[in-house]
């Protein structure tokens, strides 16, 4: 597919005072990408979300809090209108927390990732996959915390472990583990 247009959310940061990790990723999708838009998930509804994220090519969603995250889209009605984008040939890219959602659950995260930064009552991930996806393997910046669920994992969760260098390409139903700490997906 030829991506010229991308979105770019990074609502999984809205509670960390520190946000210049998202800039280094701007940097990249301004310069690879003729059309580069910030999507601010707090400013909408499920119906003025879809219009605005179908003019685009791709969405990338950055790391941070899952919790913050998944409140936004539930919020935005992001959670209700991601299967209908799909299904129009946009490709979702997420990383770590923008994976995250992805999965079953994100549940397993209230160990380590602040949920009382949000307000959130249902830790239920977007289901495209039937695991709990767990980034960071390896990292020792955050080993601490991947340790946790390896050493006592929640019980009733699937989990898969990723390293900064795997993700998987989920297209079609297909799903393939691949290199990279981001989650693709695309039902064209």
């Amino acid at each position: 597919k030829n991506i010229k247009k991308v979105a770019f959310i990074g609502n999984a940061k809205d509670k960390h005072a520190d946000k210049s990790g998202l800039e280094k990723y701007r940097r990249f999708f301004r310069e690879k990408y003729s059309v580069f838009e910030d999507v601010d998930l707090r400013k909408y509804n499920a119906d003025s979300l879809f219009k605005k994220l179908s003019t685009f090519d791709l969405i990338y969603v950055a790391g941070g809090n899952s919790f913050v995250l998944l409140d936004a889209m539930s919020k935005s009605g992001f959670d209700t209108i991601i299967k209908k984008l799909l299904d129009f040939g946009i490709i979702y890219l997420g990383q770590s927390a923008g994976a995250c959602v992805m999965g079953s659950s994100i549940e397993p995260f209230k160990l380590y990732d602040r949920p009382e930064k949000a307000n959130l009552k249902n830790f239920d991930g977007f289901g495209f996959v039937d695991f709990v996806f767990v980034p960071h393997d390896g990292n020792p910046r955050f080993a601490d915390r991947v340790n946790i669920l390896k050493k006592t994992p929640p019980k009733g969760f699937k989990l898969e472990f990723f390293t900064d260098e795997e993700a998987i390409i989920i297209n079609k139903g297909l799903i393939k583990r691949f290199w990279r700490n981001i989650l693709f997906l695309n039902n064209m």
